[in-house]
């Protein structure tokens, strides 16, 4: 039996050693016959190698080629979250759905009720006795009666997905007695009041309201009535903190039954107001009370008896 170890070299893992050799020649001499060491063939040594190899970790992929990579979708992602925004599938809001509890100024002119909110039955100006009760029903436009401001509407209007809406307020007039009234185009520096309030107190209010009028005669007065009227827009920023623009015009409609018949008043009071010399001068030369040149206008519906009986139809 052959007593010549393997193979194996110290330099050359391949090739016999000294040590394979010595037991080689010392089995020739004794007589044992042993076989000569073998070199490893060609394909064994490139196995060798290949297990020897050190294998070299995978390079993590760089930032760069990453974001190249990721880019076409990224791009697509874009493209439909701007299009959801769009069309209105994400809702969003490029502002507050109600102001501060303080006095602040309003985007288009004008000053919140803030500092009031909460509080019965404020008015910036001040209104004669009964002004912010149902009005009686009107008795004509006859010699005697003076000038009356009408709702003509009222409403929530939002312009696109990231508005957060706001009320809309439509002025009407009735000269009365058949005569003209021509208002300064600021109301005398004054603007418009609007109070709103609920049955906890104000819930939203402001004064100085620029009025868009429906007339497009220049000059520093508009000639209102029969048809000539006018717009004012109450922001977000003047509800009180708590409350929607779309929740508070809900709650001016007063409530109505399967036939559209009107059942009682609304749960929100809205008064609009507004004062101008002229509109004292005018009741002067109708022989009455100037009131300070107030003008002031409500949603109560005017009282017709029993709601029950189905006498009075929503109409706003």
């Amino acid at each position: 039996m052959s007593t010549v170890p393997p193979a194996q070299g110290p330099d050359d893992p391949f090739s016999p050693s000294d040590e394979q050799w010595d037991a080689f020649l010392r089995e020739v001499v004794t007589g044992g016959g042993g076989r000569a060491p073998k070199e490893p063939s060609a394909r064994a040594r490139m196995a060798a190698v290949r297990l020897r190899r050190p294998r070299r970790p995978k390079r993590s992929r760089s930032a760069t080629a990453w974001l190249a990579s990721a880019a076409p979708w990224l791009v697509a992602g874009a493209v439909v979250v701007f299009g959801a925004f769009q069309t209105g599938l994400i809702p969003q809001t490029s502002g507050p759905v109600s102001g501060p509890a303080k006095a602040v100024s309003l985007p288009g002119g004008g000053t919140s009720d803030g500092n009031q909110c909460g509080t019965s039955g404020y008015h910036h100006f001040p209104l004669p006795p009964g002004a912010d009760e149902p009005a009686p029903e009107p008795s004509g436009t006859g010699t005697g009666s003076g000038p009356r401001l009408v709702l003509s509407s009222y409403g929530y209007e939002k312009l696109s997905s990231r508005s957060p809406g706001h009320l809309t307020v439509g002025l009407g007039f009735a000269p009365g007695a058949k005569k003209s009234l021509a208002l300064s185009r600021d109301l005398g520096g004054q603007g418009v009041a609007v109070e709103i309030e609920g049955p906890h107190g104000l819930v939203a209010g402001a004064h100085g309201l620029p009025v868009t009028w429906s007339s497009s005669k220049k000059g520093a007065s508009v000639a209102v009535g029969e048809g000539a009227g006018g717009e004012i827009t109450l922001p977000a920023q003047a509800l009180c903190p708590g409350y929607d623009a779309r929740s508070v015009a809900e709650a001016l409609q007063p409530p109505t039954d399967s036939h559209r018949t009107i059942t009682g008043q609304p749960a929100y009071r809205l008064v609009v107001s507004l004062r101008d010399p002229a509109v004292g001068t005018l009741r002067t030369s109708l022989g009455l009370p100037a009131e300070d040149g107030v003008l002031s206008a409500n949603n109560l519906v005017p009282e017709q008896g029993d709601w029950s009986g189905g006498k009075a139809a929503a109409n706003v």
